[in-house]
């Protein structure tokens, strides 16, 4: 399972509709909101980083959620497998700056 603690930055003013569409999803937990009420702290738990890879382009079809930012990954229970010889794949493929920012400006490229 892979653990990420994130900011989902949303339109200004959409802050409870954003905050309850996350919460329509079992893996996320909803935790904090910004003074300034335009980012969401979220946890999000997934079986792979593909999975996770794949809900986050998910949320951010919606149309209030400007990006999902991820600040931590845990990865204890990945960890745990690769000590019992259990293939694991923890490539984190598309979760770096340089991969965010490459799809950040394909969608400036619209």
């Amino acid at each position: 399972m892979i653990i990420s603690g994130s900011v989902v930055a949303c339109i200004e003013g959409s802050l409870k509709e954003v905050s309850d569409f996350l919460l329509e999803y079992p893996q996320i937990k909803v935790y904090a909101a910004s003074e300034e009420k335009n980012s969401i702290i979220i946890v999000i738990e997934e079986e792979t980083d593909a999975a996770l890879q794949a809900l986050c382009k998910k949320l951010q079809e919606h149309p209030k959620i400007i990006q999902i930012s991820h600040h931590y990954f845990n990865f204890e229970d990945e960890i745990d497998k690769i000590h019992q010889g259990i293939p694991t794949d923890m490539s984190l493929k598309g979760f770096s700056k340089s991969e965010q920012r490459k799809e950040r400006d394909k969608l400036s490229e619209y």
